[in-house]
This record gives C-alpha cells, sequence and structure tokens, in this order.
C-alpha cells in the first residue's frame, strides 16, 4: 500500500499512591444529580442557593434537558427548560423536571438513555474554566474531536466534541436545549459542528450528555448523542470571579475574570434579570521552551530518525541553497527541468544561518556532493498552544406570567480569538501552482546578470533553488464571532394540557486573517527583477516582503433560525402514572457562506476549500411515555425531516425502564437516525495537504536501498513531501444512517452508593468520505494499473538525481460518496460516593469511564471491516488522535467546615501507533504513523494520567480564594511521533503533558 504519513507543519505513569486521592469528573446516575450540588462549594461559580438554571422554555429544536425543579408548561422538544419549585408547591417534595432527550416532565431523572450531567460545582472541583474543556473531559469523547491547539487544521481555532468518536459532525451541541450556529469553517473541509469555544462558562449551571442516539427527538447529526449545556435561569445580586495563572516553566499565562449583576426573584416579584460577562486570556507556549522531545523532529538519540529539514542535503530552509539548471522557457521561471546538472551549495557566502548546522550529502548516481543547512523548524517556530482571548456578555429575563405561564427571553455575544505562529513558507510547492520546478534566472528583466542570487549567471545558467522565507513572518488568526438571541413561553391549560413556543436566531461570523503565504505574481516580480535578496535576507525591505507576501484576509458566516412549538397531554392513569403524549413541530433555516481563501490561485500554499448553501427543514415529531407498571416504562417517540435539498427522513426511538425493585433499575433503548450531509459534502470542495513518504517501490526508483520490505537513502526526492487530496462536492450525496441500541443498568443500594453500567452499539451506514478509494488509486498509479472510476492522480516534478524515473504523486483528486461503513461498541461506566458524617464535613467520590470494544471501519463495500480500537486510526479524522480503547476520571473531594480539597485524575490507555486506514495494515512495519527507518520505533504508545488538584477556603460569606493545580505531577505525554497535529504528542488526549505543571489561584466574590 501507499504509504501516506499525515504531519502537517504544527498542525496529558503517576504512582499507584496518588490515585487513592484523585478522581474523575463522573457521570453519576441521574437520581443522585440533585446530591452533587453542594451550596457554596464552587470555586468559579455563584451559590446554588442564589441562583436557578435556565427556564422551561428555552430552547427549540428537540427534547428538552434535566432540569432540578419544575416551570410551568411542557418542554420544547431539545428544551433545556430547568428551574424552581412553581409558586405555591412545596419544595420539601419531589418536583416534576425535564430530562435531555424527552419531551416530559418527570419526578424520576433517570429515562431508559444514559445521560451524564457535569454540574458547576463538579466543573470548578476540577478547576475545569471552560465549556471545551468540560465538555472534551468526558470519556465518551474520542477520535475525532477538535482540540484549540491544532491550529493548522481546516477548523483552526475552535474546539468540537466527538462522542463515540463518530466525528463532531455526529454530535449534536445544543444551548439550553436549542441549536445555535456553527462554526463557519467544516472540520477537514467536510464535517460542521458548534465551536464549544463560543459558548459563556460563567453562567452555566450543568452540561448534560445524552449518550445514546437521539434523531427521533432532535432531528439530524445527533447518531453519537447530544450535548446539552445549560444555563442559569435566576441570579440575584452580584457575583464574580477573578483569576490568573502561568505554567511551571513561566509561560503560558492565564488571566480569567467574569461578573454577574441580577435582580428579581421570581416567586417574590415575578421576574429575574441578569446580565454576565466574561473575560479569559491564554499566552501562547512555544516549543522551544519545552524540553525533548517536543522541541525538534531529530529522535535519533532514542533510536529514531532525523526529520529537521535539512537533515539530507539539499534542504529546504532559512537558508537559500542553489545548484545549476536550465531554464526552458526565457522568462519564465516556473519552466525549470527540474534537472540539477551541478551540485547544491549555499547561497549565502558566509554559510548557513545562525543555529543551522551544515549538511553535505552525496548525489546518488553521480559525483556531486549537495549542500544543505539542517534547521530545527519545531524550536524556532513551533507553538504547542496558541495565543487565545474569549470574551462576551448575556442579557437574560424571565418573566413569570402567572401561576401556569412563564415566559423569557436571552441574547449574548460571545467573541473567540485564537492566534497562532507557524513555519515561514516554501518557495517550492504544488498548491495551488506547481512551483517545484521554479528558477532563479541568469537575467533580470532589465537585461543585466542576476549575480546576487545565481552564482552560475556568468555561465549563462538559471539555478534551482531550495528555500524557506524565513525573514517573512508567518501567522494566522481565526476571531470567531456568535450573536445569538431566544426567547419562548411555556405554561398550563386545562385538564393535564401543556405548550411551549420559541424562536431562535444565531449568526456567527469568522474573520480570518493569514500572514505569511506567498503571493504568485509577487514572487515572480521579486525574481525577475532581483529585488528580493535570497543570499543575505536581512537586506530586504518591508515594502519587498509585502510585495511578495501580502496579507490575505476574508471572512465566513453561519446562521441558524428556527420556530418550534410542543403540546402535550396527560391521556388517562396507567398502573405506574399518566398515559402521556407530546407532539410538535419546527421549521428552521441555516446557511453557510464559506468561500474559497485563495478562489483565483494566487496564493501558494494556501488550501482551498468552500462550503456555500442554505436549506430549510421543516420537522414533526411526537413521543408517548407508558407508565405500565409502577416497575415498568415505555417510552416511544419518533420524527420526520424534510429537507429543501429534496431528502427527507424518519427517525424512530424506543425505551424501556424496569425497576423490579427500588435500588435496581433496567434500561434500554433501540433508535433510528441520520446525518444530513454538510453544505462542503453537497456543493463546496477541499485540498488539503499533508505529508507523504513514497512507497518503497518508488523509492527503490530514486535510490533507496531495499532491505527486505523496508527501504532507505536515495536522493532527496525519498523524503517527506506534501500531497494533495482534491476532492468534490457531489449534490447527489445521500445522508448517513445510523442504528443504535443501549442496555443497561443502575443500581443504588444506599443512599450514599450509586452506580451504572450501559452497553453501547451503533452502525453507521452511507458513511459520507472523501476520495474513499485514495489508497487504491495511489497503489494503481504506483503499480501503472487502471485507476478507480472518478479518480485521478496528477504527478509531480521529476527528480533531478533520477529523471527517468517515475515521479510522485502530487494529487489524489476524487469526488465524496456514499462509501463507509462503522460499527462501534462499548461499555459505559459511572459511579457515586457521597458521605456526610457531620454538617461539617462532606466526602464524594465519582468516577466514569469508557471502554471501546469496537470500533469495526470499512472504506468502501468491497473492503473488510477493519477494528481500529488500540491504534491510531482512524489517522485521517480532524487530529489523528486515534482510538484508545479505555478513557477515564475519577474525582475525589472532601469539604470540611469553610474549606474544599479536591483531586481530579484522566486516565487514557496507550494504543497502537498505527492507521490501517492510511497505510492498510495494522503491523508496524508498514502501518506506523512515524514511518521511519525502524518499523517499531514508537510503534506503541503509553497510556497517560494526569493528576488535578483544586482547593478552596470560604474567608466568608461574601469572599472565596480557590486554587488550582493542572498536572499536579508534571507528568509528561507519552512520545506519539507519528501524530501530524503536533510535534511527538497527541494533543487531543494529552495536550496538558506537554503543557506541564500549571498553577492558578482566583477569588470569587458575591453581593
Amino acid at each position: 500500500m501507499t504509504k501516506i504519513a499525515f504531519r502537517p507543519t504544527l498542525l496529558r505513569s503517576s504512582a499507584l499512591s496518588a490515585l487513592a486521592l484523585v478522581g474523575l469528573i463522573g457521570t453519576a446516575p441521574a437520581f443522585a444529580q440533585d446530591a452533587q450540588v453542594q451550596p457554596g462549594t464552587s470555586v468559579s461559580t455563584p451559590p446554588q442557593g442564589d441562583v436557578s438554571p435556565a427556564p422551561a422554555a428555552q430552547a427549540t429544536a428537540a427534547p428538552a434537558a434535566q432540569t432540578t425543579a419544575a416551570q410551568p408548561g411542557t418542554a420544547q422538544p431539545g428544551t433545556a427548560q430547568p428551574g424552581t419549585a412553581q409558586p405555591g408547591t412545596d419544595a420539601g417534595q419531589p418536583q416534576d423536571i425535564v430530562v435531555t432527550g424527552t419531551l416530559f416532565r418527570r419526578t424520576d431523572t433517570e429515562t431508559p438513555s444514559p445521560v451524564t450531567v457535569l454540574t458547576s460545582d463538579s466543573l470548578a472541583k476540577a478547576g475545569i474554566t471552560t465549556v471545551s474543556d468540560a465538555v472534551r473531559s468526558i470519556s465518551a469523547d474520542s477520535s475525532g474531536s477538535v482540540p484549540t491547539s491544532f491550529t493548522n487544521g481546516f477548523g483552526a481555532g475552535s474546539s468540537g466534541v466527538s462522542l463515540r468518536g463518530l466525528t463532531v459532525s455526529s454530535t449534536l451541541t445544543l444551548i439550553d436545549g436549542v441549536r445555535t450556529a456553527n462554526y463557519p469553517l467544516s472540520d477537514d473541509g467536510q464535517r460542521s459542528f458548534v465551536d464549544l469555544n463560543t459558548i459563556p462558562n460563567a453562567i452555566v449551571d450543568r452540561v448534560e450528555v445524552l449518550k445514546d442516539g437521539a434523531s427521533s427527538s432532535y432531528g439530524a447529526d445527533a447518531i453519537g448523542g447530544v450535548v446539552n449545556i445549560i444555563m442559569k435561569k435566576e441570579i440575584v445580586g452580584a457575583y464574580g470571579t477573578v483569576e490568573g495563572g502561568v505554567s511551571q516553566r513561566g509561560d503560558g499565562g492565564e488571566q480569567r475574570a467574569t461578573l454577574t449583576l441580577g435582580t428579581g426573584r421570581l416567586k417574590e416579584k415575578g421576574f429575574n434579570f441578569y446580565v454576565s460577562g466574561e473575560y479569559q486570556h491564554d499566552d501562547p507556549i512555544y516549543n522551544r521552551n519545552r524540553g525533548f522531545p517536543y522541541n525538534t523532529q531529530d529522535l535519533t538519540s532514542i533510536g529514531g530518525d532525523n526529520n529537521n529539514p535539512g537533515s539530507v542535503a539539499p534542504s529546504q530552509t532559512t537558508s537559500a541553497v542553489v545548484a545549476p539548471t536550465t531554464q526552458t522557457t526565457p522568462g519564465n521561471i516556473l519552466s525549470g527541468t527540474g534537472l540539477a546538472t551541478g551540485a547544491f551549495q549555499v547561497l549565502n557566502p558566509n554559510g548557513c544561518a545562525a543555529g543551522q548546522t551544515l549538511v553535505t550529502t552525496p548525489r546518488s548516481g553521480s559525483t556531486f556532493i549537495d549542500q544543505g543547512c539542517e534547521q530545527n523548524l519545531v524550536s524556532d517556530y513551533g507553538q504547542i498552544q496558541p495565543e487565545q482571548t474569549r470574551f462576551g456578555v448575556t442579557a437574560h429575563g424571565t418573566a413569570q406570567i402567572n401561576d401556569k405561564t412563564q415566559a423569557y427571553l436571552i441574547a449574548s455575544y460571545f467573541q473567540n480569538d485564537v492566534k497562532s505562529e507557524g513555519s515561514p513558507a516554501l518557495i517550492r510547492s504544488a498548491n495551488p501552482v506547481n512551483t517545484q520546478n521554479i528558477v532563479l534566472p541568469a537575467v533580470l528583466a532589465n537585461g543585466t546578470l542576476n549575480t546576487t542570487n545565481n552564482p552560475f549567471a556568468t555561465q549563462g545558467l538559471a539555478a534551482a533553488i531550495r528555500y524557506r522565507f524565513g525573514d517573512i513572518p508567518a501567522s494566522s488568526e481565526y476571531k470567531n464571532h456568535v450573536i445569538r438571541a431566544a426567547a419562548g413561553i411555556d405554561g398550563q391549560f386545562g385538564e393535564g394540557w401543556g405548550y411551549s413556543a420559541s424562536i431562535t436566531a444565531a449568526h456567527a461570523w469568522l474573520d480570518i486573517t493569514q500572514n505569511g503565504y506567498l503571493n504568485l505574481a509577487g514572487l515572480q516580480t521579486a525574481i525577475t527583477t532581483g529585488s528580493y535578496n535570497f543570499a543575505n535576507p536581512d537586506l530586504n525591505t518591508a515594502a519587498v516582503r509585502g510585495a511578495i507576501s501580502p496579507t490575505v484576509r476574508s471572512q465566513a458566516t453561519s446562521d441558524l433560525d428556527m420556530v418550534q412549538g410542543v403540546i402535550t397531554k396527560d391521556l388517562f392513569q396507567l398502573p405506574g402514572g399518566p398515559l402521556q403524549v407530546g407532539v410538535g413541530g419546527s421549521v428552521r433555516y441555516e446557511a453557510q457562506n464559506d468561500p474559497s481563501q485563495n478562489p483565483d490561485f494566487t496564493t501558494i500554499n494556501l488550501n482551498q476549500f468552500s462550503a456555500v448553501g442554505n436549506r430549510t427543514v421543516e420537522s414533526a415529531y411526537f413521543e408517548v411515555n407508558a407508565p405500565i407498571l409502577t416497575s415498568l416504562e415505555i417510552d416511544g417517540s419518533g420524527r420526520f425531516d424534510h429537507y429543501s435539498e429534496g431528502f427527507s427522513h424518519f427517525s424512530p426511538k424506543i425505551g424501556v425502564k424496569f425497576t423490579p425493585i427500588r435500588q435496581v433499575a433496567l434500561r434500554g433503548t433501540f433508535s433510528k437516525g441520520f446525518r444530513a450531509p454538510s453544505f462542503a459534502e453537497t456543493s463546496g470542495s477541499v485540498v488539503g495537504f499533508t505529508a507523504a513518504v513514497p512507497p518503497c517501490s518508488l523509492q527503490a526508483q530514486h535510490g533507496a536501498t531495499l532491505t527486505g520490505t523496508t527501504c532507505s537513502g536515495g536522493s532527496a526526492y525519498n523524503q517527506s513531501y506534501s500531497i494533495g487530496f482534491n476532492t468534490a462536492g457531489n449534490p447527489d450525496i445521500k445522508p448517513e444512517l445510523s442504528r443504535s441500541f443501549t442496555g443497561g443498568v443502575v443500581v443504588q443500594p444506599t443512599t450514599w452508593l450509586s452506580f451504572t453500567a450501559d452497553y453501547y452499539n451503533i452502525k453507521k451506514t452511507r458513511v459520507i468520505t472523501g476520495g474513499p478509494l485514495s489508497n487504491q488509486a495511489l497503489a494503481a498509479y504506483y503499480a501503472g494499473t487502471a485507476l478507480p472510476t472518478g479518480y485521478s492522480v496528477t504527478p509531480d516534478a521529476i527528480d533531478p538525481s533520477f529523471p527517468n524515473a517515475q515521479p510522485r504523486a502530487l494529487f489524489v483528486n476524487s469526488p465524496f460518496a456514499n462509501a463507509a461503513a462503522l460499527k462501534t461498541s462499548g461499555l459505559d461506566f459511572s459511579a457515586l460516593v457521597q458521605l456526610k458524617p457531620s454538617d461539617d464535613f462532606h466526602f464524594s467520590s465519582r468516577a466514569e469511564a469508557t471502554y471501546i470494544l469496537h470500533y469495526d471501519f470499512k472504506s468502501s463495500d468491497a473492503d473488510p471491516f477493519v477494528d481500529y480500537v488500540g491504534t491510531q486510526a482512524p489517522y485521517v479524522t480532524s487530529s489523528g488522535a486515534g482510538t484508545p480503547a479505555w478513557r477515564g476520571n475519577w474525582q475525589n473531594s472532601v469539604d470540611y467546615k469553610a474549606y474544599t480539597l479536591t483531586a481530579t485524575a484522566y486516565y487514557t490507555s496507550g494504543y497502537k501507533a498505527v492507521a490501517y486506514d492510511q497505510f492498510g495494515t495494522t503491523d508496524c512495519n508498514g502501518g506506523s504513523t512515524y514511518g521511519g527507518t525502524d518499523p517499531e520505533f514508537n510503534c506503541h504508545v503509553k497510556h497517560f494520567v494526569d493528576v488535578d488538584l483544586t482547593g478552596s477556603v470560604a474567608v466568608n460569606d461574601k469572599f472565596k480564594l480557590y486554587f488550582n493545580v493542572v498536572n499536579l505531577l508534571d507528568q509528561k505525554a507519552p512520545l506519539n511521533a507519528g501524530n501530524y497535529a503536533a510535534t511527538n504528542y497527541n494533543p487531543t488526549y494529552t495536550q496538558i503533558g506537554a503543557v506541564g505543571r500549571t498553577m492558578r489561584v482566583g477569588a470569587n466574590f458575591q453581593f
């Protein structure tokens, strides 16, 4: 198989004794959630006694979220309608609540579907300060999630969640149960998702994660599950937080502040209104400020290879090297033959730039000895963490119109600004114009010899060049703005009737600023006139640099507008309670306008991707809940969605809960769902470039030595290079389909102990993939056989050392297609222990873990299913995180009088660093994501354990101090040399291990 190692540039064993102190953010059984909220224990949120969750009608798109008390009326599908007790009710009695995934209010929060609840209290005790970190900390988040640190991906500047490893597009993210606008860019140029960085954190009451198929309630995209972020409904007084932090290495500074002002109690005045603002800034962290191996691509000291640019001459570094060649068309600097008729030499007479090392390499098949300059680009330019600034404001109002009717209005603006730096641009590229054979002419446009840049000019020869523009800084800024408003009303009438109606609108616009990319016309002018000095770039003026590399600015947008309503009725009594029926409907408009940043192909190496479109979705849905017995409940639901593109889909679901004894409940669900094609998949296009290593069969033609099935040496043509994958939208693409079922048990033998265990099984068909037969197309190209239908390969320029050898592949051209299928299954576990031996002392321990049994994938009907569990596949999805078998967390917390101390541990199991989806084998020899000379090198990545410690002290009832120590044991991220989203580690699971120990201190105040 063709070996393609995806590594775009810049693309968390601790001691067992420590585990006795720590634990994970837990998924306690839902019926125990009320006990999780301990008044006054949060280190970053207002005391629970003065706030309430979001209003009952606060959403519009599917079943409502779990609440802590009832509000009048019914929940809209997808709405999170938590609140306080209804006026006139006894707060000591069980209250009706709405749970994510159902339309109905209920006193029992444990539905047939498994739901994880992260309260603001448990998040604060874990030291988690953003919604992004909260959601991505749960054990069910797996391969395909998007970390903010992955700044070289197509969805750069964002953060997304991928439940069950089904990618970000198969997890539906809601705010108060309502859809919001997607991130204006698509993950991998294909998949739509919500940016978690633009969700306010200061007013979050809790995060509910429905880990079950939910298309019957929410429609498209809820195949892997639903993340429902529920805001506080009622805040009275003034609450604020100030916080600062820094890493142990003295960098990565963080500043955070929140302020919330609220007035009016619903019970007393019939209204509540609050305004909340927050700000957070994180300084960048550079690879050069971290030790080995995060600061280099030279791993020879531990048995790996030296992949620093220039380790084999000729080099492509900030020190230009040139060699004599022939220019076939006078005046056309792109018309070089690609044949170097002499040795490459360093252009600057003073040699390599400071910090670089001269390298000489004999050229295979000739007497030439090429020169180059080895450069550690990772140390010079790499970033572990980008600079990030988040701020926003939210206004929220709730009105108790009468004892049966409540209305609300919420409006917010949030901005997330991510700035990253990268390596300087290469003069040789294949994107979008092939400059691989670019030359420096012998004679300039004014007729003079080009002696400054071309030492062969006096011989009448052009110069082939290898160079990075080190005097032109490369950087990107992604500034995402989201403005969102929602309003609604909900209430009760007659005998057992309830209703709710709401409207929401959200608009996101992303301002993108790119620096350091080369303008083709500007580059041609600079070379033909000699205005740019390649020999000594320090002499170049700002004007010359600006002409070669002007700033590229663009804007992408997305929209979501929706109106919906639902009505419910208690029909009659069954032995276990009332038979409930709910029906509803919604209409939503969604749009994306992500035009190509490089529409006229004038900017070298700037990827071309686009997604432009809009559609209307009309939906009708129902739910029936039948408590046939006090011990047996059956719930059925369904939803019909019609898309203006012309396709429709019906999604059914049935759930059963059986409680043979009070301490034990058995539950299970069966559902079918779908994911609608994104605008990128139907009408967009994407050209992605990644690093590739030619197969040994080709390398042998270019001078490599074969040893069995491995190869080494040969010309520089055999080194890693950029290969492009050009995928076009397909208007005939069909929705992805899913079938899922769950089965589990909830056990609460005592009031202080409860635990759950659930099995899940999901199958996806008609999975949309870009170029599913790309590997076959490449293999056919190198074998000289026919390519699959609809595929083509564009060859690279010839190898000057072996001009008669077959060129390597430069582009693979392919369509999006419903070609793949996926099956995954696993087990979720959770446990909660809560002890309160005295009024002054409280101990809680909550744990959560996910074990993936199988993750079987096939790229086409002709291929077999291959299990990816325990490997780094799927490698092409988002950040190449892979599929570790185990993820878990465990949190232990002690509250004593005014003091709180909490330790939280996060565990990710090790995995084999092979990727069948790219290399066609799970053997280290041929399947390694590193692809080094020694196939066994780093073919197994170790597990990772991170322990965080937080503590707080209430100075008085108005003021609290707290501290957080993240990565308490300063554990290093395990080596993952084949990861393309970071240098030598996996940022999806082990980012904090590269950052290292970080300390934060802060204060909460209230008035």
